[in-house]
């Protein structure tokens, strides 16, 4: 099993990682409560737009995950 790797990372916006060849991004969002990091891995479209692009690639991704965070992955604070 390989460690995740951190490929970029905007404090309190987005976090980037690289795990057995998958790209997971998780955005951190405070409500509801206690706060969850909302995880997503990159598909292979996505993961090529990000490669040549990068985090601007994926901005709309981020957006959605905010808005409609109950639609992933959720990560508790707790």
């Amino acid at each position: 099993m390989n460690e995740k790797k951190v490929l970029e990372q905007k404090e309190w916006q987005y976090y980037m990682y690289e795990e057995d060849g998958r790209i997971i991004l998780s955005v951190p969002i405070a409500k509801p409560t206690p706060g969850f990091d909302i995880m997503y891995t990159l598909n292979e479209s996505e993961k090529e737009k990000y490669r040549h692009t990068g985090i601007k690639a994926l901005e709309d991704r981020i957006e959605d995950m905010e808005v409609n965070f109950s639609n992933y992955e959720m990560n508790s604070w707790r």
